[in-house]
């Protein structure tokens, strides 16, 4: 290894003295991987110890601009000059709100919340609301909730109300409905990730759930803003009843939406989904002037580029190099590369790889799709597929 890691691991120390089990789960890593982070500007960040890495997880998908964007940035200062929380509506609330109704096809009406986990909740509670049903089927990931995350100090009562089912999968959808007749209120679902649907798998979703009087919900906490403004839906051209909308929508801000069509929404106006800092000034402004940066800088067009271009090299090089373990997936915005680990001579190709890659100043991900953002250059690229091609030459010499 090249790199140094003391410094990173001496503040991992102090967090251990600090925070609940030295922070959250799934941010912590141990080397071959950044440990601490430093700072970041647009898709790079360095860590305690000054290692400068190329992003592509980029906060687990919320930095669609990049790092530390300027327009953003100024744009939340110039806005809490005027305060930031107050007891009443704002009027930002209703600009960002009027530009999500136009931009994203299943919105007529827009309800706010702070992170991801939060609006999926608040979404299931519309939705039994308005189907008086109890039960939901999940397809995805969608939070941290009791009623999607069953592990250690959920409430049990509220996890039996959730089904399950896989995804490019309608045959179960279709026998989850009749094992569970008049019961469902809704399928919330990622519409897209590692895999694409199949062709027709999601028209066929929304019929079988609209035939049985329950709610489409696509979760767009990923997709929102990157497979189209308007999210996958608007890719797929396929509607839901509601979506969540979080992450990308504001640069890292942790603004997050729950839309829907208007019948909907107005009949649930009153369920109760309040917060003190749902729409808070600085999020709305910072949702503002993300969208406004992707549709001045075609953003999402620039995106499927640089994503396209990736995965393009990463086919090319592994077909040239007969590299029989990879695992090419995604599409352009959201693009994923990654090694298969069956025994040990496979765990240590991998191992290697990751390790020389690191070296070389990449923070790829293992095992997460990856997330593009404008700030990817066309020379961020061109150097990860070269110090990628050299790690997996490295990594067949030693294996």
């Amino acid at each position: 290894m090249g790199r140094s890691f003391d410094k990173s691991l001496a503040w991992r120390e102090r967090a251990k003295a600090a925070l609940v089990g030295g922070g959250q789960p799934h941010k912590q890593s141990n080397p071959p991987q950044p440990v601490m982070v430093a700072g970041g500007k647009g898709a790079h960040f360095w860590d305690a110890d000054g290692n400068d890495y190329i992003d592509y997880l980029m906060g687990y998908g919320p930095m669609i601009l990049g790092h530390a964007y300027p327009t953003v940035i100024e744009a939340v200062a110039k806005a809490l000059e005027r305060g930031n929380v107050y007891n009443v509506g704002h009027t930002l609330e209703i600009e960002l709100a009027e530009k999500l109704v136009e931009i994203i096809p299943s919105a007529d009406r827009v309800a706010y919340f702070v992170g991801g986990s939060d609006a999926t909740t608040g979404a299931l509670k519309f939705a039994r609301a308005y189907t008086e049903k109890e039960k939901v089927i999940r397809c995805g990931y969608h939070g941290w909730h009791d009623w999607c995350h069953n592990t250690r100090g959920h409430l049990p009562g509220s996890a039996a109300s959730t089904l399950s089912v896989g995804f490019n999968d309608i045959d179960a959808l279709e026998d989850l409905f009749k094992e569970h007749p008049g019961e469902i209120a809704c399928l919330i679902m990622e519409p897209s990730g590692h895999d694409l649907p199949a062709e027709g798998y999601l028209e066929n979703v929304k019929s079988v759930v609209n035939a049985n009087d329950a709610l489409l919900i696509f979760d767009e906490v990923k997709t929102g803003f990157r497979y189209a403004l308007g999210g996958a839906q608007e890719y797929f051209g396929v509607t839901p009843d509601m979506s969540v909308f979080g992450k990308a929508l504001a640069n890292g801000f942790a603004t997050a939406v729950v839309v829907g069509r208007q019948e909907i929404m107005d009949e649930v106006a009153g369920v109760w989904v309040a917060a003190t800092f749902h729409g808070e000034v600085s999020l709305v402004a910072a949702a503002i002037a993300t969208i406004a940066e992707l549709e001045a800088k075609d953003g999402v067009t620039f995106m499927w580029n640089q994503g396209t271009k990736l995965l393009d090299g990463y086919r090319e090089m592994t077909d040239r190099l007969g590299i029989d373990q990879a695992r090419i997936g995604g599409i352009g915005p959201m693009p994923f590369f990654g090694l298969n680990a069956v025994g040990e001579k496979q765990s240590q190709f991998r191992r290697t790889f990751y390790e020389a890659t690191l070296d070389g100043g990449l923070y790829l991900p293992e095992g997460h799709i990856w997330f593009m953002s404008i700030s990817h250059t066309d020379e961020d690229i061109a150097k990860t597929l070269n110090v990628s091609e050299d790690a997996l030459k490295r990594a067949k010499a030693v294996t």
